[in-house]
Order: C-alpha cells, then sequence, then structure tokens
C-alpha cells in the first residue's frame, strides 16, 4: 500500500494540469481556451478567424491526446502536444448520417468504444455515434424534441452521459439531464443558475459538471460548476470570451497530463526508480 500511496502522489503531480477547455463561435478571431479550474486562469490554445476555431461541440480522447471539435459539419482534430505548444494545424472531416453531410450542436467521447456521441437540434434529434477518423454517424437513439440538447459531454470517469437543455418539455426545466444512449431517457440532474437561459458548452469529469455560456464575457461573466449527485452550484469561473456566440463548447480534459513537463517527467522517473530499488530490496 505504501508503494502505492507514493506512486499515486507522483502521478498526481503529472495530472495537476488538467483542465477544461472551452470555445464559442464569436464572430472575427475566436480562440480555443484552456481554463485552470484550480486558478481561472485562461490560456490560449488556437486563434483564428476561419470556422476552424469556432466550435459548436467539443470532445476529448485523453487516452490518445486528441481534441476533437465540430463547426456545423465539419469535425476538426489536433493533439494536445500542438496546441500546448501553439502549432496545432487542425486537421478535418465532414460528418455524414445516411450519406449525407450533416451538422451537430453537441460532442462527448466515449473512451471505450473509440467513438464520439453527437446530439442534432434539427431533422432527427436524438443521440448519434460518430466515427472520428470516417465522421460516419449512426443514430443510437431519439428523444423528445423539446429537450433539444446543446451541451453535451460523456463522463468517461463514472460511463455516463449528459446534456444540457434550455427548453426542456414540461413539467421538466432546463438544465443539466442525464441521458441513456440506448432508450433517450432523460433524467433531470441540475437547473441553470437564476437568470440563464441560454447555456450551450458542457463539460463533465468524475461527477463535476461545468456549464459554460455562449459570452460575451461582459453579458455573461462566468462559467458555473455543479456538483451532479447533490444537484448544486459550486463556484464559478471566470469567461474568456469577449464576442458573443451563437453557440459554444467545452470539454474536460485530464489527458492532458499525458504531457507532462520535463520536470514531472523527471519527478515520475525518480520516483518510479526509487520504487523498483526498494522492491529488490525485499
Amino acid at each position: 500500500m505504501k508503494h502505492l500511496l507514493t506512486l499515486g502522489a507522483l502521478l498526481g503531480v503529472a495530472c495537476a494540469n488538467a483542465q477544461l477547455i472551452v470555445g464559442n463561435d464569436q464572430a472575427g478571431s475566436a480562440t480555443i481556451w484552456e481554463v485552470n479550474v484550480t486558478t481561472g486562469a485562461a490560456t490560449a490554445l488556437y486563434t483564428a478567424s476561419t470556422t476552424a476555431a469556432k466550435p459548436w461541440g467539443m470532445a476529448a480522447d485523453n487516452l490518445n491526446s486528441i481534441l476533437y471539435w465540430n463547426n456545423s459539419g465539419n469535425l476538426f482534430s489536433a493533439s494536445f502536444a500542438s496546441l500546448l505548444a501553439g502549432t496545432a494545424a487542425p486537421t478535418s472531416v465532414a460528418m455524414t448520417y445516411n450519406a449525407a453531410t450533416v451538422n451537430f450542436v453537441g460532442l462527448g467521447f466515449n473512451q471505450t468504444t473509440g467513438k464520439l456521441y453527437g446530439t442534432r437540434n434539427v431533422a432527427t434529434e436524438g443521440v448519434y455515434e460518430i466515427d472520428p477518423t470516417t465522421g460516419v454517424a449512426t443514430l443510437l437513439t431519439t428523444y423528445n424534441t423539446s429537450f433539444d440538447h446543446g451541451g453535451l459531454e460523456y463522463d468517461n470517469a463514472t460511463g455516463k452521459l449528459y446534456g444540457l437543455s434550455d427548453s426542456a418539455p414540461s413539467p421538466s426545466v432546463r438544465g443539466l439531464y442525464e441521458i441513456d444512449p440506448a432508450t433517450g431517457t432523460n433524467t433531470f440532474k441540475a437547473g441553470y443558475p437564476a437568470g440563464e437561459t441560454d447555456i450551450d458548452g458542457l463539460a463533465v469529469w468524475n461527477g463535476t459538471a461545468y456549464y459554460v455560456s455562449d459570452g460575451p464575457n461582459t453579458a455573461q461573466a462566468s462559467f458555473y460548476v455543479y456538483n451532479i449527485a447533490t444537484g448544486t452550484m459550486t463556484g464559478t469561473l471566470a469567461s474568456p470570451f469577449t464576442g458573443s456566440g451563437t453557440f459554444s463548447a467545452a470539454t474536460y480534459a485530464p489527458g492532458l497530463a499525458a504531457i507532462p513537463e520535463p520536470f514531472t517527467l523527471a519527478v515520475l522517473g525518480a520516483g518510479l526508480g526509487g520504487l523498483l530499488i526498494r522492491r529488490r530490496k525485499k
């Protein structure tokens, strides 16, 4: 047990940089940001005036260190390493359903299947599974179109899919819902903060949800942090969005820790070496 705790402490150093990734589709120049959930500090990862920097949905493949995001029917991707280095040159693929190009307004990533989840707010509304390599989508289930889920995230730590609804069907209320991707059943978890009626970005990790508003930060100054188990807001984070977006997107990326700084690598190496030496002495 002592060895496990020591290793856990060392891995904790590497995981300290796990962050919230956010973006919106504001006019002109737009930026995909990394937001430190501990300090609230925002760091620009990718900036452009093209649609490549204006996400409608976003998801992270933390095992392979890839960020995915989409604008309308175009699915973009870039490695964590290139985003952190400021050298990202996003690649894209068209997303299709029944051989036709379609748009999605929310994305999540299932680490087990290696596929994206997506939701639409037009035509056949429901949960789709998307191959991130080909962009081909398969409809998994439909739900009441009044839910109109914009924000979407799959919590790989708990194996649950969540969506944000701006207009849930009566008697339901706008807020966070757990979605069963097999049946389309929506279960209410938490409402919106007072005064908020339009939130399109959602990130979830290990039972904590982050509601990411569209901006600008002069009108929507904050993102909101929720404890899903209790359904209560536990804090806020400052929005870095300088312009107003029709859509916003978010994901939580603990996989950023898969690219430790040199110091962290040295600490991990020394710690693991020490563990091996102590083990041999037994």
